[in-house]
């Protein structure tokens, strides 16, 4: 199953570069997208009900504990991006970038290979800059940070075949900064957001790559105090973007802040290192890329209907779009983890196992929290109340776009029903992965915040 998760993808982005016709490149689009998430929900249920260990596609590729539920994520974001995308922009190449985006991340989830792992990294660089291309959009800024991004992954990969460990795993761990988008290197994302299709943009920040290459590059032989570093880091980049974001007043750089922020407490949770933090990371992974990705969904259709948005009035859409309205509220609730949502049990699991960290840890991650609810309100009610506006146009929602409200509804709450037993199994993960750690203080901590955490289901 595993060999035609990662073929689908490539063969449909080749099937739809023949065809010269939108409608029926969107349709072929469409059934691949759906095919790779049969393929890959396939997969998973292979390697959950299978005891022995699957072996390695080409050397390199097959399915563990971590890229098991990862990988019908990862084809579900791709869905829900063709879904969000309206009939006019879905054109040939618009599809082929999305194939082509969700065969890379697929092979980045599978991918054993720490060689393999950076070439597929530097891959789908070009995939951001080809839409800038063809937006007629400049790609200076883009490809500085890029060519920053692949020189120090290089230099990492080279460093570390002459044996020098610790030189080596600095080098990825800053390059891999760079990629998540960490302060002082999050500024292309954001320019990434306002000059690129938010649908692909999202493609390239949201599946989270560089969490996958931390876990497997950097996490097994890091030392202590470089984990930390990068930690620290990540959260002031959550508390930082999370203010940004409140301050606004264009929706899509609002979203990129959001999207940074969250991001950012995920690789914190990553470096963070300990069975908590870790057992989180995981989680909010998930949850992370599904509200945002339903977020995004929303701002998406809004502009398909009212252009570019604005923060600094009231617009009073609800009345015209009160599906998009609810998509927008609930999802936004999700990316702070309000209770019942698929995010809660994880930022409940992140904020009280930071408690060991220090109190100064706990507070900035409440803060950060706090600075995302605040900027999703705001944008809330500046979108959708105050004066309604009139038009002659039929603005409801069409069938594909309630087809994705719907998903992202039914994943947001299920989720956060299912949502401890989803920690437990990602802390029966961390526990194997902390004993491949090289460094004794890395061992299993006393646990007794994750038991109570997993004891209160969402109501």
């Amino acid at each position: 199953m595993l060999e035609l998760t990662l073929l689908l993808p490539v063969l449909g982005a080749v099937c739809v570069a023949l065809t010269k016709t939108p409608a029926f490149a969107a349709r072929w689009c469409f059934v691949f997208v759906i095919a790779a998430l049969l393929s890959s929900i396939g997969a998973s249920l292979q390697f959950e009900m299978s005891s022995v260990a699957p072996p390695r596609l080409l050397g390199a590729f097959s399915v563990d504990d971590i890229s098991a539920p990862m990988l019908p994520v990862q084809v579900l974001l791709h869905l829900l991006t063709i879904l969000g995308t309206a009939k006019s922009r879905l054109t040939p190449l618009f599809c082929v970038r999305v194939l082509l985006s969700a065969s890379i991340t697929l092979a980045v989830m599978t991918c054993h290979s720490p060689a393999m792992i950076i070439v597929l990294l530097l891959a789908a660089v070009p995939l951001p800059a080809w839409d800038l291309a063809i937006r007629d959009r400049r790609l200076r800024g883009y490809f500085l940070y890029m060519t920053l991004f692949a020189a120090l992954l290089t230099a990492g990969w080279l460093v570390a075949s002459q044996g020098a460990s610790t030189w080596a795993v600095g080098l990825l761990l800053i390059g891999l900064l760079v990629r998540g988008g960490i302060f002082p290197w999050h500024g292309w994302q954001v320019t990434l957001f306002q000059k690129a299709t938010i649908g692909l943009t999202t493609l390239c920040v949201l599946p989270l790559v560089e969490v996958l290459a931390s876990i497997r590059l950097v996490l097994p032989t890091a030392p202590s105090w470089l984990l930390h570093a990068g930690s620290v880091a990540c959260l002031f980049t959550a508390v930082y973007c999370g203010g940004l974001g409140i301050v606004q007043q264009e929706v899509r750089r609002f979203y990129a802040h959001l999207c940074l922020s969250q991001t950012a407490l995920v690789m914190f949770a990553v470096l963070a290192a300990t069975p908590s933090s870790l057992t989180a990371a995981l989680c909010l992974w998930i949850s992370a890329m599904l509200s945002l990705a339903g977020l995004g969904f929303a701002i998406r259709a809004l502009e398909a209907r009212f252009g570019e948005l604005s923060l600094s009035k009231h617009h009073g859409y609800y009345e015209q779009v009160p599906g998009l309205a609810i998509c927008f509220f609930v999802t936004g609730l999700a990316t702070v983890g309000f209770p019942g949502t698929i995010g809660f049990i994880p930022m409940e699991l992140l904020i009280s196992g930071s408690i060991d960290q220090g109190l100064g840890i706990t507070f900035a991650l409440v803060v950060a929290a706090m600075f995302n609810g605040l900027a999703i309100m705001r944008a809330y009610f500046s979108l959708f109340t105050g004066k309604r506006p009139t038009t002659s146009v039929s603005l409801q929602v069409t069938p594909r776009e309630r087809v994705a409200i719907v998903i992202v509804a039914t994943l947001v709450f299920v989720g956060g029903w299912f949502s401890p037993s989803i920690v437990e199994s990602r802390h029966r993960v961390i526990d194997k992965l902390l004993e491949e750690r090289h460094e004794p203080e890395a061992s299993v901590r006393t646990d007794s915040d994750l038991r109570t955490t997993l004891s209160a289901r969402p109501r």
